[in-house]
């Protein structure tokens, strides 16, 4: 009975040796967009002419606070008659996705949706319209929101 307990306590101990060591946590990402504030001011102008870009086009529009997006349009397509998308890849920011939306309801009001996010990052902007009716670009902690997995 002597031999059976020390086997399983051997046993014991080998399993959370190893389970201690398959869990260890990876190191935190970096900031990406760290220079820049957290809100940039956006108008429906500025978001509507990203729409006229074809596909392999750059494109450059400023924004407040010294943010520039520029890159190549890697996708840009219109697949409803009121949903319009365009992907424009970011080369000045380690080639971060911007993808925007914009989408025109019954009425003839446009609304747009967006992301600029890279997954090697930590941190983003997502497109959110405020209460007076303008866009901002709020910049999101990707480590809360999006969920990685590891294996």
């Amino acid at each position: 009975m002597k031999h059976l307990t020390s086997a399983i306590g051997m046993v014991l101990l080998t399993l959370f040796a190893v389970t201690g060591y398959t869990q260890n946590k990876q190191a935190p990402k970096p900031a990406l967009f760290a220079d820049f504030p957290t809100t940039i001011h956006c108008t429906q102008a500025q978001l509507s002419s990203f729409f006229t870009a074809a596909k392999g086009e750059n494109i450059s529009i400023s924004f407040a606070g010294n943010f520039t997006l520029s890159g190549p349009v890697t996708s840009n397509l219109e697949k409803y008659s009121n949903l319009h998308t365009i992907v424009i890849q970011l080369p000045a920011f380690k080639n971060t996705l911007f993808s925007l939306s914009k989408q025109t309801d019954e009425a003839g009001k446009i609304m747009y949706v967006g992301r600029i996010l890279n997954p090697l990052y930590a941190d983003g902007f997502e497109l959110k319209n405020n209460a007076d009716g303008d866009y901002e670009l709020v910049k999101t902690d990707l480590e809360k929101i999006v969920v990685s997995c590891n294996l």
